[in-house]
């Protein structure tokens, strides 16, 4: 666990020149955050695994939908639902998986992902997908649900992400995106942004394990 820890954190460090938009889920706009914006806005949704079409047959390719009888999604608080310790809201996936659905798809540098601070969730390897807009399986990134504050990341850049699933089960305290060269709208303050995302994201896992 501290060496993937350890590997994770010098991962973000690379952030310092790359441009990053990091999602805290405290503010109650669970689309805002804080570092350069992507060039696509993008909803977050419950989903379900859609395998039929409208006339019953099976699909070609199942595909993540957004679930529209479900209700909004929520930020809470992983220590009021007794799911461990923590100081700062997130994002509440115990129930249904998470479905980030861009406008338009965007390119990804690298993504990232902190767990909340227990040890509850599916037993095993779960898997956030990243899909493009025919539902084909672009990469995915594997995370334990189990292990208390676990770091989900990768730096595979990925081309015409459409949909992003984050599995059920966990609370999830921070998103981090690196947009692609393609999906940065403005050079600006890039550098900056990087590195402040990056530190926010680690000092946040810190104060989680307090």
């Amino acid at each position: 666990m501290k060496k993937h820890l350890l590997a994770a954190g010098l991962w973000l460090a690379t952030l310092s020149a790359s441009p990053a938009l990091l999602l805290t889920f405290d503010s109650g706009l669970l689309t805002s955050g804080t570092g350069d914006p992507l060039s696509s806005s993008f909803t977050i949704d419950f989903a379900y695994l859609e395998t039929a079409d409208e006339n019953g047959d099976a699909l070609a390719n199942a595909s993540w939908t957004i679930d529209g009888t479900a209700g909004a999604v929520v930020a809470g608080s992983p220590t009021a639902a007794g799911w461990g310790a923590s100081s700062s809201d997130a994002l509440d996936g115990r129930d249904q998986p998470l479905l980030f659905t861009f406008a338009a798809p965007v390119n990804l540098d690298a993504f990232a992902t902190l767990l909340d601070n227990s040890a509850f969730g599916n037993l095993g390897l779960e898997e956030i997908r990243f899909y493009d807009a025919a539902d084909a399986l672009l990469g995915s990134v594997s995370l334990s649900q189990s292990t208390p504050g676990y770091v989900a990341y990768s730096a595979a850049p990925l081309v015409g992400v459409k949909k992003i699933l984050l599995p059920t089960a966990a609370f999830y305290d921070n998103v981090l995106l690196v947009p692609g060269a393609a999906s940065v709208p403005e050079p600006g303050s890039s550098l900056l942004a990087g590195a402040a995302a990056g530190a926010l994201l680690l000092r946040r896992r810190r104060r989680t394990r307090a």
